[in-house]
């Protein structure tokens, strides 16, 4: 077992594309979405860093992992198949589970700190 402690703070200017918006699930906006992993478990299973984008909104059918967000700027509408929207804002924390099919909001400039499990 690795030991060890990971400071997970990074400054935006070392951010770098990530890309990761599928443009086929893009509903409005542009993501220019950017960030850094700094940490991943020795399996790539468990992802932890900083991301963040502009203004945009996707559908999700399938969230793609679990994901902690802890949103630090702006914040994010998240609407799940057949519940009301619920906001998150700086200060804020959500799970979002593995399968789940949502439409996601950002108005930006968001950022927040992310923790992602790949449990398949």
């Amino acid at each position: 077992m690795a030991t060890g402690l990971t400071r997970i703070a990074a400054d935006p200017a070392s951010f770098v594309p990530t890309n990761l918006v599928d443009p086929a699930l893009l509903l409005a906006g542009s993501p220019n979405d950017r960030g850094t992993t700094l940490f991943e478990s020795d399996d790539g299973s468990v992802k932890c860093g900083v991301w963040a984008c502009d203004t945009y909104s996707e559908r999700l059918p399938s969230y793609p992992e679990d994901e902690l967000y802890v949103v630090i700027e702006g914040s994010v509408v998240v609407t799940v198949d057949g519940r009301p929207p619920e906001t998150f804002a700086a200060g804020d924390a959500l799970v979002i589970r593995q399968g789940t099919a949502c439409t996601l909001e950002f108005r930006g400039p968001f950022r927040k700190v992310f923790l992602t499990h790949d449990g398949s």
